[in-house]
């Protein structure tokens, strides 16, 4: 009963924040009092709240159609160019090396954030209509990716199966973060299923 009404008082604190009280409007929703009274799930109710949108109220895309796509489709069992990189860094210093924990972590905000171990169950990862979220950046998070990407630390794995693939979806990140820090925007993980 506690962690329900906690959850209703995180809803009702978000809810008095007037960019999402426009956003829920501009979507046809009108009672956003208690999140019981939202049949969206979580998935679309963050996604959908933390899209950027232009003046005219069209979703913001970040970066080129061509990185984009690329990104999204990449060769790896998961198809997560995130994932991909986060198989295929390892450390360039045989002791400790922030720039490499630092790396690891903020990959990992893309990878795992919405994740139950993360968050306590699977809400992020079942949208009804097959959107997952899987993690996300904040515009602060997103600048400290690029520069540890950009500032060494780390070296490509020995064993990397696709020839000069971190370095090609590092580029491809890389434009997308670039994209972000310039809107300072955040980033959002998802896939679907």
């Amino acid at each position: 009963m506690a962690d329900r009404e906690q959850t209703n008082n995180a809803w009702k604190s978000m809810c008095e924040h007037p960019k999402i009280q426009d956003r829920f409007r501009t979507q046809g929703v009108d009672n956003w009092g208690s999140r019981d009274t939202i049949t969206w799930d979580d998935p679309t109710v963050l996604f959908t709240l933390t899209r950027m949108l232009n003046d005219d109220g069209l979703p913001i895309m970040l970066g080129e159609d061509r990185n984009r796509e690329r990104f999204g489709r990449f060769p790896h069992p998961t198809g997560s160019t995130i994932q991909y990189v986060r198989d295929n860094v390892r450390n360039a210093s045989s002791q400790t090396n922030d720039l490499f924990e630092d790396l690891v972590t903020h990959l990992d905000y893309l990878l795992i954030r919405c994740s139950a171990s993360e968050v306590g169950d699977e809400r992020y990862l079942q949208g009804r209509a097959g959107l997952c979220v899987m993690g996300f950046l904040t515009s602060e998070e997103v600048k400290t990716l690029r520069s540890t990407l950009l500032g060494g630390g780390w070296t490509v794995a020995k064993d990397e199966p696709i020839d000069g693939g971190v370095r090609d979806a590092i580029r491809h990140l890389n434009a997308l973060l670039l994209a972000a820090e310039r809107r300072n925007a955040g980033l959002i993980h998802r896939m679907h299923a």
